[in-house]
Protein backbone atom coordinates (compact mmCIF):
# COMPACT_ATOMS: atom_id res chain seq x y z
CA UNK A 1 0.00 0.00 0.00
CA UNK A 2 1.37 3.38 -0.99
CA UNK A 3 1.87 5.78 1.91
CA UNK A 4 0.39 9.26 1.74
CA UNK A 5 3.31 10.56 3.93
CA UNK A 6 5.26 13.34 2.17
CA UNK A 7 8.89 13.44 3.17
CA UNK A 8 10.16 16.86 4.11
CA UNK A 9 12.83 18.21 1.78
CA UNK A 10 16.28 18.24 3.31
CA UNK A 11 18.23 21.49 3.84
CA UNK A 12 18.00 24.73 5.84
CA UNK A 13 15.33 27.37 5.62
CA UNK A 14 16.35 31.02 5.23
CA UNK A 15 15.62 31.71 8.89
CA UNK A 16 17.75 28.76 9.99
CA UNK A 17 20.65 30.01 7.83
CA UNK A 18 20.42 33.47 9.35
CA UNK A 19 20.47 32.01 12.86
CA UNK A 20 23.51 29.82 12.08
CA UNK A 21 25.40 32.76 10.55
CA UNK A 22 24.57 34.93 13.57
CA UNK A 23 25.86 32.25 15.95
CA UNK A 24 29.08 31.82 13.94
CA UNK A 25 29.61 35.58 13.89
CA UNK A 26 29.19 35.77 17.66
CA UNK A 27 31.65 32.91 18.20
CA UNK A 28 34.22 34.56 15.93
CA UNK A 29 33.76 37.87 17.74
CA UNK A 30 34.33 36.19 21.10
CA UNK A 31 37.37 34.15 20.01
CA UNK A 32 39.14 36.79 17.89
CA UNK A 33 40.66 38.73 20.83
CA UNK A 34 42.01 35.50 22.31
CA UNK A 35 43.61 34.54 18.98
CA UNK A 36 45.21 37.98 18.61
CA UNK A 37 46.39 37.83 22.22
CA UNK A 38 48.05 34.45 21.63
CA UNK A 39 49.78 35.79 18.49
CA UNK A 40 51.06 38.83 20.39
CA UNK A 41 52.29 36.63 23.23
CA UNK A 42 54.11 34.35 20.78
CA UNK A 43 55.73 37.35 19.06
CA UNK A 44 56.84 38.78 22.39
CA UNK A 45 58.36 35.46 23.43
CA UNK A 46 60.26 35.26 20.14
CA UNK A 47 61.39 38.87 20.55
CA UNK A 48 62.69 38.11 24.04
CA UNK A 49 64.62 35.17 22.64
CA UNK A 50 66.08 37.45 19.96
CA UNK A 51 67.28 39.95 22.55
CA UNK A 52 68.74 37.14 24.67
CA UNK A 53 70.77 35.96 21.68
CA UNK A 54 71.86 39.51 20.87
CA UNK A 55 73.04 39.89 24.46
CA UNK A 56 75.20 36.79 24.03
CA UNK A 57 76.60 38.26 20.79
CA UNK A 58 77.27 41.56 22.53
CA UNK A 59 79.01 39.80 25.41
CA UNK A 60 81.25 38.00 22.93
CA UNK A 61 81.99 41.31 21.19
CA UNK A 62 82.89 43.06 24.45
CA UNK A 63 85.26 40.26 25.50
CA UNK A 64 87.28 40.57 22.29
CA UNK A 65 90.56 42.40 22.95
CA UNK A 66 90.03 44.57 19.85
CA UNK A 67 87.06 46.26 21.54
CA UNK A 68 87.38 45.24 25.16
CA UNK A 69 84.48 46.17 27.47
CA UNK A 70 82.56 47.97 24.71
CA UNK A 71 79.12 47.44 23.18
CA UNK A 72 78.55 48.74 19.62
CA UNK A 73 76.05 51.47 18.82
CA UNK A 74 74.72 53.31 15.79
CA UNK A 75 76.96 56.34 15.52
CA UNK A 76 80.02 54.73 17.11
CA UNK A 77 83.41 55.75 15.71
CA UNK A 78 84.09 54.03 12.40
CA UNK A 79 86.82 51.41 12.10
CA UNK A 80 88.77 52.69 9.11
CA UNK A 81 90.16 49.19 8.48
CA UNK A 82 86.79 48.08 7.08
CA UNK A 83 85.44 48.91 3.63
CA UNK A 84 82.06 49.83 5.11
CA UNK A 85 81.03 52.44 7.66
CA UNK A 86 80.48 50.71 11.00
CA UNK A 87 79.09 53.92 12.50
CA UNK A 88 75.92 53.52 10.40
CA UNK A 89 74.53 50.71 12.56
CA UNK A 90 75.49 48.58 15.57
CA UNK A 91 74.64 45.42 13.59
CA UNK A 92 77.53 46.07 11.18
CA UNK A 93 80.06 45.94 14.01
CA UNK A 94 78.36 43.03 15.77
CA UNK A 95 77.79 40.94 12.65
CA UNK A 96 81.42 41.04 11.58
CA UNK A 97 82.37 38.39 14.13
CA UNK A 98 79.25 36.21 13.91
CA UNK A 99 78.76 32.95 12.09
CA UNK A 100 76.06 33.00 9.45
CA UNK A 101 76.56 36.63 8.46
CA UNK A 102 77.66 37.84 5.04
CA UNK A 103 79.75 40.99 4.90
CA UNK A 104 78.66 43.84 2.61
CA UNK A 105 79.68 43.35 -0.99
CA UNK A 106 80.63 46.53 -2.85
CA UNK A 107 80.28 50.16 -1.81
CA UNK A 108 76.52 50.07 -1.29
CA UNK A 109 76.28 46.43 -0.27
CA UNK A 110 74.32 45.29 2.79
CA UNK A 111 75.40 42.84 5.46
CA UNK A 112 73.21 39.74 5.75
CA UNK A 113 72.44 38.86 9.36
CA UNK A 114 70.55 36.01 11.10
CA UNK A 115 66.77 36.23 11.56
CA UNK A 116 67.07 37.05 15.28
CA UNK A 117 67.99 40.63 14.34
CA UNK A 118 64.33 41.01 13.29
CA UNK A 119 61.29 41.02 15.60
CA UNK A 120 58.34 38.90 14.35
CA UNK A 121 56.01 41.76 15.24
CA UNK A 122 57.90 44.05 12.85
CA UNK A 123 56.30 43.47 9.45
CA UNK A 124 57.08 42.23 6.91
CA UNK A 125 58.65 39.20 8.55
CA UNK A 126 61.95 37.68 7.42
CA UNK A 127 63.36 34.16 7.28
CA UNK A 128 66.89 32.87 7.85
CA UNK A 129 69.46 35.55 6.97
CA UNK A 130 68.32 38.85 5.50
CA UNK A 131 69.92 42.08 4.19
CA UNK A 132 70.27 44.40 7.17
CA UNK A 133 69.36 48.08 6.98
CA UNK A 134 67.29 50.60 8.93
CA UNK A 135 64.05 49.20 7.44
CA UNK A 136 64.67 45.54 8.27
CA UNK A 137 66.55 45.71 11.60
CA UNK A 138 64.02 45.68 14.47
CA UNK A 139 66.13 46.97 17.34
CA UNK A 140 67.71 50.31 18.14
CA UNK A 141 70.81 50.97 20.20
CA UNK A 142 70.86 53.24 23.23
CA UNK A 143 73.97 54.84 24.68
CA UNK A 144 75.16 57.11 27.45
CA UNK A 145 78.20 57.99 25.31
CA UNK A 146 80.51 56.68 28.03
CA UNK A 147 83.23 55.56 25.62
CA UNK A 148 83.85 59.00 24.09
CA UNK A 149 82.55 62.20 25.66
CA UNK A 150 83.11 64.02 22.36
CA UNK A 151 80.76 61.64 20.53
CA UNK A 152 77.29 61.39 22.16
CA UNK A 153 76.55 58.30 20.00
CA UNK A 154 79.73 56.46 20.96
CA UNK A 155 79.93 52.88 22.29
CA UNK A 156 78.82 51.92 25.77
CA UNK A 157 81.73 51.17 28.06
CA UNK A 158 80.58 48.32 30.29
CA UNK A 159 83.17 49.06 32.97
CA UNK A 160 81.92 52.60 33.56
CA UNK A 161 80.49 53.43 36.97
CA UNK A 162 76.79 53.09 36.26
CA UNK A 163 73.98 50.67 37.08
CA UNK A 164 74.07 48.21 34.20
CA UNK A 165 70.60 46.93 35.17
CA UNK A 166 69.12 50.33 34.25
CA UNK A 167 71.31 51.24 31.26
CA UNK A 168 69.64 50.09 28.01
CA UNK A 169 71.67 48.78 25.09
CA UNK A 170 69.00 47.55 22.63
CA UNK A 171 65.22 47.81 22.46
CA UNK A 172 62.30 47.47 20.08
CA UNK A 173 62.48 50.30 17.58
CA UNK A 174 63.11 51.68 14.11
CA UNK A 175 66.81 52.52 13.66
CA UNK A 176 68.10 55.78 12.23
CA UNK A 177 71.38 55.48 10.36
CA UNK A 178 74.29 56.66 12.49
CA UNK A 179 72.26 57.60 15.57
CA UNK A 180 71.47 55.91 18.89
CA UNK A 181 68.85 56.79 21.48
CA UNK A 182 70.49 59.48 23.58
CA UNK A 183 67.65 61.85 24.51
CA UNK A 184 63.90 62.37 24.43
CA UNK A 185 63.84 63.46 20.78
CA UNK A 186 65.63 60.31 19.56
CA UNK A 187 63.44 58.19 21.87
CA UNK A 188 60.30 59.62 20.27
CA UNK A 189 61.66 59.07 16.77
CA UNK A 190 63.22 55.62 17.07
CA UNK A 191 61.45 53.78 19.90
CA UNK A 192 57.83 54.91 20.32
CA UNK A 193 56.71 53.79 16.81
CA UNK A 194 57.51 50.20 17.88
CA UNK A 195 54.83 50.18 20.60
CA UNK A 196 52.35 48.66 18.15
CA UNK A 197 54.37 45.44 17.75
CA UNK A 198 53.51 43.84 21.10
CA UNK A 199 50.12 45.29 21.99
CA UNK A 200 51.58 48.58 23.29
CA UNK A 201 54.53 46.97 25.06
CA UNK A 202 58.22 47.71 24.53
CA UNK A 203 60.98 45.18 25.25
CA UNK A 204 64.30 46.60 26.42
CA UNK A 205 67.63 44.77 26.75
CA UNK A 206 69.93 46.23 29.39
CA UNK A 207 73.72 46.09 29.43
CA UNK A 208 73.60 43.56 32.28
CA UNK A 209 71.54 41.18 30.14
CA UNK A 210 68.22 41.85 31.85
CA UNK A 211 65.18 42.21 29.57
CA UNK A 212 62.28 44.31 30.80
CA UNK A 213 58.83 44.96 29.33
CA UNK A 214 57.25 48.41 29.50
CA UNK A 215 53.55 48.92 28.77
CA UNK A 216 52.19 52.24 27.54
CA UNK A 217 48.71 53.31 26.47
CA UNK A 218 49.10 55.51 23.35
CA UNK A 219 46.06 57.58 24.37
CA UNK A 220 47.51 58.55 27.74
CA UNK A 221 51.20 58.21 26.84
CA UNK A 222 53.61 60.59 28.52
CA UNK A 223 56.77 60.06 26.47
CA UNK A 224 59.12 61.85 28.83
CA UNK A 225 57.98 59.85 31.86
CA UNK A 226 58.37 56.58 29.95
CA UNK A 227 61.82 57.61 28.70
CA UNK A 228 62.98 58.37 32.25
CA UNK A 229 61.53 55.10 33.51
CA UNK A 230 63.36 53.03 30.89
CA UNK A 231 66.70 54.88 31.00
CA UNK A 232 67.09 57.06 34.11
CA UNK A 233 70.83 57.66 33.73
CA UNK A 234 70.57 58.59 30.02
CA UNK A 235 67.64 60.88 30.80
CA UNK A 236 69.61 62.65 33.54
CA UNK A 237 72.57 63.13 31.22
CA UNK A 238 70.32 64.42 28.44
CA UNK A 239 68.64 66.89 30.82
CA UNK A 240 72.00 68.16 32.00
CA UNK A 241 73.25 68.56 28.43
CA UNK A 242 70.03 70.32 27.37
CA UNK A 243 70.35 72.82 30.22
CA UNK A 244 73.92 73.58 29.22
CA UNK A 245 72.83 74.04 25.60
CA UNK A 246 75.46 71.62 24.29
CA UNK A 247 72.89 69.30 22.69
CA UNK A 248 70.56 71.86 21.18
CA UNK A 249 71.81 71.37 17.64
CA UNK A 250 71.44 67.57 17.87
CA UNK A 251 67.80 67.84 18.98
CA UNK A 252 67.02 70.27 16.18
CA UNK A 253 68.52 67.87 13.67
CA UNK A 254 66.25 65.07 14.96
CA UNK A 255 63.16 67.28 14.71
CA UNK A 256 64.08 68.31 11.18
CA UNK A 257 64.38 64.66 10.13
CA UNK A 258 60.84 63.99 11.37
Amino acid sequence: MRSNFTRRATGFTLIELIVVIAILGALIGISAPFVVSRINAADMTKCRNNLTQLHLDGDKYSRDMAHSHLLPTSGMDDDEDTEYDESEGWWLALGTDLEGTVLPQGKNGKMKVPAYFHCPGHKPDVKNTFPADVKSISYVSWTDGSEDEENPNSCIRTTAKQNLDTLPWLSDGNPVKGKSVTDLASFRKQVLPALERHDNTLLVLYVSGKIKAFEADPETLKAEALFKKIAPSIARKADKAAKSGSRGSDDEDDEDEE
